[in-house]
């Protein structure tokens, strides 16, 4: 029981990051480029280094302090699989708040250095894993999955982090118990 509750715990902590990513990176993107006028791939540039190195060492810190915990080995081992599976969907929330941003602004941001990286980066990822199931060519389909896939992730953990908020507003609802955090 204790172990699902860590679990839940670090799932409900990749929401928050996923939803608090997405939201930080919209409101720098958006307020830079829309409001101070500054040009969205300087500003893209900037900004998704730094949040893919933020949210990856805080994806880090969760994996490890669960590895180092005295959760059981079915429970550490979980919290990696998940860790490893969700880190990509999770580097997507800057990218899209930046995506976001380029279609309110009508502006291309296949230029952005940062976006370029990613987006070669994760079909280099992906693209060996699809390829073993098909012989054909498939890298702007599997990127195009990806993002309907990371994009779904993402919005449902921040709509449950949403809710449990809420309801925890609303109804003075507790915490989910008692949770070893290293």
């Amino acid at each position: 029981m204790r172990d699902r509750a860590v679990i839940r715990h670090r799932l409900s902590q990749y929401s928050a990051l996923w939803l608090g990513g997405f939201l930080l990176v919209l409101i720098i993107a958006a307020g830079a480029s829309l409001v101070a006028g500054l040009d969205l791939i300087d500003v893209a540039d900037l900004v998704l280094p730094v949040a893919f190195v933020l949210l990856g060492g805080a994806m880090a810190f969760g994996v490890g302090a669960t590895a180092v915990s005295r959760a059981g080995l079915a429970t550490k081992s979980l919290v990696t699989v998940l860790g490893l599976l969700l880190l990509l969907p999770l580097l997507w929330a800057p990218v899209l708040a930046v995506l976001v941003t380029a279609a309110i602004g009508g502006v291309v941001i296949e230029y952005s250095t940062a976006y370029a990286g990613f987006r070669i980066a994760v079909s280099q990822l992906i693209y060996p894993l699809v390829s073993l199931f098909t012989e054909s060519p498939l890298a702007t389909a599997v990127w195009a999955i990806f993002q309907v896939v990371a994009s779904v992730i993402g919005f449902l953990a921040s709509m449950v982090q949403v809710w449990k908020a809420a309801r925890g507003f609303l109804y003075g609802g507790g915490d989910d118990g008692d949770v070893e955090t290293a």
